[in-house]
């Protein structure tokens, strides 16, 4: 197929994007569920400022755009982990398979860890000796492969819970993608649309409570079964358009530049911005900065991080770090652990 056609498809697919974005998204600052789906992923990524839709090259692609995940060719397993509020931390596990021409198969699973809280009531406000954990999850199963050699399609289908105490809201939610890359310098498009589901709301049994339904009156059942209304919310449905370019590529000297415009149903729309040094394929340095332009200062801010990559017997083993200003955040770090083969 063509380079005119190709990007006929790109087009096509972006509108329909769009048009799904205006019919379902409202720009509501801190209004949805399951923000923790938000949260960046992947090392590279995270260091290059979260401009990452038109590169979206490793085992964390299927986060950014799952349209991107064909591009790897080697099976992947990726661990990564990331300090958040209140030592609760973030931690994301992915496995790609390989397909060959019958593209990229992949599972991945995100929590966030709150750690484990006692229980404290009013009679026992040092604490009951009880113990719960809080957890917000995702699992996700992924497709991606090319349509041409230049164009690529992908999406994620995955099951969200979120849970504290004996409540938990269960949602599902699917994650489209595109991906194109020119001859010229590399040139890559990327778009994508995530979290595009069903509204999650809390349901459980402490919140299931005795009504007496008519206190004036002597004799009437006083526990009769009721339970407490809970709102529902929707899923942080969020529109990206991205495009990198390897604008240096000369000897062991690479240096990748990227910029994504995004659009959140839950924020301001804002654009990130992101480049990386590799030397020998070896080394690299990364450096960026997310949310430019956002309404909203607390998310702006600076990335930086590095990658190191061995490779020996066909088995490629990446290690990268990537650190993050913010305002109400002290030193968020995050590494990730990468192993091909």
């Amino acid at each position: 197929m063509n380079m005119k056609k190709s990007l006929k498809y790109c087009l096509l697919l972006a509108g329909s994007l769009v048009l799904s974005l205006s019919a379902q998204a409202q720009d509501k600052v801190g209004t949805t569920g399951p923000a923790f789906l938000s949260i960046t992923s992947g090392a590279k990524a995270s260091a290059m400022g979260g401009a990452f839709v038109a590169v979206a090259d490793d085992g964390s692609s299927m986060f950014w755009n799952p349209g991107g995940m064909a591009q790897l060719d080697k099976s992947t397993v990726t661990f990564s982990n990331m300090n958040w509020f209140l030592d609760s931390q973030i931690q994301d596990a992915s496995v790609v398979l390989n397909g060959g021409e019958a593209g990229n198969f992949a599972l991945s699973v995100r929590a966030l860890n709150y750690g484990d809280i006692e229980v404290t009531t009013i009679e026992n406000p040092e604490g009951t000796g009880e113990i719960f954990t809080p957890t917000d999850l995702s699992v996700a199963v992924s497709y991606s492969r090319f349509i041409t050699d230049q164009f690529s399609i992908g999406a994620n289908t995955k099951f969200v819970q979120q849970k504290i105490w004996n409540e938990a809201a269960n949602g599902f939610a699917v994650d489209l993608g595109m991906f194109y890359r020119s001859n010229f310098k590399n040139l890559r498009i990327g778009m994508s649309i995530t979290n595009f589901g069903t509204d999650m709301r809390m349901t459980g049994d402490d919140l299931r409570q005795a009504i007496d339904i008519d206190e004036s009156k002597n004799g009437n059942n006083d526990r009769l079964e009721g339970y407490l209304g809970t709102d529902s919310w929707p899923m942080p449905l969020l529109f990206k358009v991205g495009l990198a370019i390897d604008a240096i590529d000369i000897d062991n000297h690479k240096v990748e530049v990227a910029l994504d415009a995004k659009h959140p149903s839950d924020n301001s729309e804002s654009i990130d911005v992101g480049l990386e040094y590799g030397f020998n394929d070896l080394i690299f340095l990364r450096g960026g900065y997310r949310s430019l332009f956002s309404s909203q200062m607390e998310d702006q801010g600076y990335t930086a991080g590095f990658g190191l990559k061995y490779e020996i017997n066909g088995i490629a083993a990446e290690l990268g770090v990537a650190y993050m200003t913010h305002e109400y955040l002290q030193d968020p770090l995050l590494w990730t652990l990468e192993i091909g083969f």
